[in-house]
């Protein structure tokens, strides 16, 4: 009779199957609503269309329920995946407040750095995910005592195989749709982070997936080989085995192009002495405040999209080693950013030199990063040494730290004169203590010119900077000098996207090649830096360097956003013609980073 009663009494009947999986869909309607609330940008957003809430929680509760029903927890479900769902979309907020950049799939493959740099960037959680992580503990503890329900094993596993055949079919046939998502997105389409944030967190981020899978995936290896096969790497002749050394600098742009008042002629004055006895450009890189590799990998290899180099991989420094040259170089930072430790071997770049295995000498123990004032005379000492101890040139490929961001916007670290200007106070403190790195670079570079120039070696220096800048959450500090960062127009796009390129050669260099290395080149992407600097110097290049000079020449810029340089005018709508030549570059990048040369 008491057992009777105590059914009788219970208002809940926490083992019903049917129970849990309502409170299951309520948990997932609520996460999604909270994710599509933190989705908005600069006061774009879903906008409460049905459709777009349909496909931002379709997953959410596929999700839940795949779990639920494989480990039989439906807690654990609400666990698991409002965590996986709060730091998708917390990643994409501060990802967009920081480098207005969405949250992309390859995002994924460099959570490692993301997390290492986050310390350096003010994250402090919204008001609104404070409330969303006490709905996510909530819902657990919630489901915890009222949904212990579960289907019998039989319905259970049809019911297991029906959230995978449904999650596939939305998979291929709703997220991987460009003209639903173009559709969705309206007038935002045509630029990624509007586009993005008219569209929620978790359509957009799956759509990317597809974008992810056809620039890294797919390409017709027939066809790569046919054009590759009318080409042989090109022989070296010993005369012109100059050695070769190449320094990417961290953030280093030249803001004096921009009228930024108050700003010294003396920040930029060691590098305009430099630039104005070299043959030089501007680069337009594919990356914003953020990224570096992306620049580094496509100098490299002549690609301008990368997968995760696990395997030997072609590049400039195998082929130079096929010539007899050695090849290494440094960055001065921890061997596991962006996995350079692996990485860079599989590129061809030998007894690489990091923190780890050899900057820490020179700086403070804990510290993670050594500064110019430490690798510039290191790397003279460096080539002075190798220069008297070895008979093979050198191909020395670098990578600085110094100006990396973000920037103090609470003090200034140095005598605060760089910036003089009617700013705010943040604005000039941040703007200061970038001027005082590039000055202090700027001065590094030219003295390291004329150490190169004491050298009996021939040496060709290449130097670029990666990215620009980061100023501020969504450019803030580049609104307030009045730079235009809009990527729609000419020249937003170049605002947001250019830095600069030289190339210097040192007395002996230019005696033996009879070339001055001086004079104005062309706007370049970095995947075609090298072929300029080839050609500067009178090597023909690998095949795929060959292969490529022709794309190389006709559409010097070839971004991937889009956009291309096509007779001299840079635009985001190409022409068939250009689409065309650009659809055969990548698809000939993509056979030499799958077939191994060396």
């Amino acid at each position: 009779m008491e057992m009777e009663n105590k059914k009788r009494w219970n208002p809940i009947p926490r083992r019903s199957a049917l129970v849990t999986l309502v409170l299951l869909v309520a948990v997932g309607v609520v996460f999604s609503l909270f994710s599509l609330a933190l989705s908005a940008w600069e006061g774009i957003s879903w906008g409460g269309n049905p459709e777009l809430f349909l496909w931002n929680a379709l997953p959410v509760l596929l999700l839940l329920g795949l779990l639920w029903l494989a480990t039989g927890q439906a807690w654990l479900s609400c666990l698991v995946v409002g965590a996986l769902l709060f730091l998708l979309t917390g990643g994409n907020y501060f990802k967009l407040l920081f480098r207005s950049e969405p949250m992309l799939w390859e995002d994924l493959y460099h959570i490692r750095e993301g997390l290492g740099m986050s310390d350096q960037y003010h994250v402090a959680l919204t008001p609104l995910m404070i409330g969303w992580i006490v709905v996510i503990v909530a819902c657990t503890v919630l489901l915890f005592f009222l949904g212990k329900g579960r289907p019998k094993v039989v319905p259970r596993l049809i019911a297991l195989a029906a959230v995978v055949a449904v999650g596939a079919v939305s998979f291929f046939y709703v997220y991987l749709d460009d003209d639903r998502y173009n559709a969705l997105a309206g007038d935002h389409a045509q630029k990624e982070v509007e586009a993005y944030a008219a569209t929620g967190v978790v359509y957009p981020f799956l759509h990317s997936v597809g974008d992810y899978l056809e620039a890294y995936a797919s390409y017709d290896a027939a066809a790569a080989q046919a054009i590759l096969s009318q080409y042989e790497d090109g022989v070296i002749p010993e005369e012109k085995k100059v050695n070769l050394i190449s320094i990417q600098l961290e953030a280093f742009a030249d803001l004096s192009l921009y009228d930024i008042d108050g700003l010294s002629p003396d920040v930029y004055r060691g590098f305009h002495a430099l630039q104005a006895e070299s043959y030089t450009g501007t680069l337009i890189t594919d990356i914003f405040a953020g990224g570096t590799t992306e620049t580094e990998w496509a100098v490299l290899t002549g690609g301008n999209r990368h997968g995760d180099f696990a395997y030997d991989t072609n590049s400039v420094a195998w082929y130079l080693k096929s010539q007899g040259y050695t090849a290494n170089g440094s960055h001065p930072c921890r061997d596991w950013f962006y996995n350079r430790l692996t990485v860079n071997p599989n590129l061809g770049l030998d007894d690489y030199l990091f923190t780890d295995n050899y900057y820490e000498q020179f700086i403070a123990e804990g510290e993670d990063v050594a500064y110019d004032d430490v690798f510039f005379p290191d790397l003279e000492a460096r080539l002075t040494e190798y220069f008297a101890t070895n008979e093979a040139p050198l191909f020395s490929f670098n990578v600085t730290y110094q100006g990396h961001g973000p920037y103090d916007t609470d003090r200034v670290w140095g005598s605060g004169d760089y910036c003089t200007g009617d700013y705010q106070q943040t604005t000039l403190n941040a703007l200061n203590n970038y001027f005082l790195h590039i000055e202090n670079t700027s001065d590094w570079v030219e003295q390291f010119a004329d150490y190169l120039d004491t050298l009996d070696e021939p040496v060709v220096l290449l130097l670029y900077g990666d990215h620009k800048p980061w100023m501020g959450n969504n450019g803030s500090m580049y609104a307030e000098l009045g730079i235009n960062l809009d990527t729609s127009t000419e020249e937003g796009f170049r605002n947001y996207y250019s830095t600069w390129y030289l190339i210097w050669g040192n007395q002996a260099a230019k005696d033996l090649l009879g070339e001055d290395f001086q004079g104005q080149g062309p706007d370049l992407s970095p995947c075609f830096l090298m072929n300029e600097v080839f050609a500067l110097i009178g090597w023909e290049g690998s095949a795929y360097m060959q292969a490529q000079r022709e794309t190389a020449h006709t559409l010097p810029v070839l971004h991937t956003k889009g956009w291309v340089e096509e007779n001299g005018v840079l635009t985001a709508t190409p022409s068939e013609e250009a689409q065309a030549r650009v659809e055969e570059f990548q698809n000939l990048s993509s056979y030499d980073r799958n077939h191994f040369a060396y």
